[in-house]
């Protein structure tokens, strides 16, 4: 009788859920993701003293324990690159990386995104190319050079030259800046930087005289020339010299194009 007592006993405390199951929580084991909303490029080109904002969804099946943002070269500062998460499975992260002074232009900046969960950790990598801090140039600028019989000529002082005569059959524009070169014709356009034009004045053979242009007719031009003057340089290209002969005032050159600075 006693047996059967034990044996309704147990059933009753089953029925009645005194014995319940105990069921493990789920591990997901798969890794924490991240995932770069922007820049959406692999590589980002930043001027150098300029920043980016790198946008990161992270995520993870189980709860996020850490972040962490590593650049691979000094002089890159990075903010909000290390966080740490509590009770979280997902969450966005910006990480502003700025480039400062330190930094050379030409290098390729490696940015390594690192995300840990509780069970395993991920990464994954952007790359940025720091760019010089350059100064465009100006919109071009029409200029007019003109010389009137045997007076000298207007219009070429802004540039630090002078136009007070001819050879038998060149007009001579004579150097009074402290650089007068002749550049490369696709120059004109090619250049687009301040620093591009100084660095091409810079390392040109400095020249006293300048007679490309005719002082007998009438031309068209592709002639690129530049000068510093007052720690100013100028990039100038002639495209047209215009040749006249009056009885009473004589031969009259107009010479005129545009200059970038």
């Amino acid at each position: 009788m006693k047996k059967t007592i034990k044996t309704f006993a147990i059933l009753a405390a089953v029925s009645t859920g005194l014995f319940t199951s105990c069921i493990e929580d789920v591990i997901d084991t798969n890794p924490p993701v991240i995932s770069i909303t922007s820049p959406t490029t692999d590589t980002v080109e930043v001027v150098i003293g300029e920043s980016v904002d790198f946008i990161l969804d992270l995520s993870s099946g189980n709860e996020l324990v850490s972040f962490q943002a590593l650049t691979s070269v000094s002089g890159v500062e990075l903010i909000n690159g290390n966080k740490s998460f509590t009770g979280v499975t997902s969450e966005t992260v910006t990480v502003t990386a700025t480039l400062t002074e330190a930094v050379t232009a030409g290098t390729v900046i490696e940015i390594n995104f690192i995300l840990a969960d509780a069970q395993k950790q991920s990464s994954t990598k952007k790359y940025i190319l720091a760019k010089a801090n350059t100064t465009p140039l100006s919109e071009a600028k029409d200029f007019e050079w003109k010389r009137v019989g045997g007076t000298d000529a207007t219009g070429l002082d802004q540039f630090g030259l002078t136009w007070t005569g001819n050879t038998a059959t060149s007009a001579v524009i004579k150097k009074g800046a402290a650089k007068f070169v002749e550049l490369n014709p696709a120059d004109w356009t090619a250049f687009t930087t301040l620093e591009e034009i100084m660095a091409a004045i810079d390392a040109a053979t400095d020249m006293d005289k300048w007679e490309k242009v005719s002082a007998e007719s009438t031309q068209t031009y592709d002639l690129t020339i530049g000068t510093i003057k007052d720690n100013k340089y100028y990039l100038i290209h002639v495209t047209k010299g215009t040749v006249t002969t009056d009885a009473v005032v004589g031969t009259t050159i107009l010479i005129v194009g545009q200059y970038k600075e």
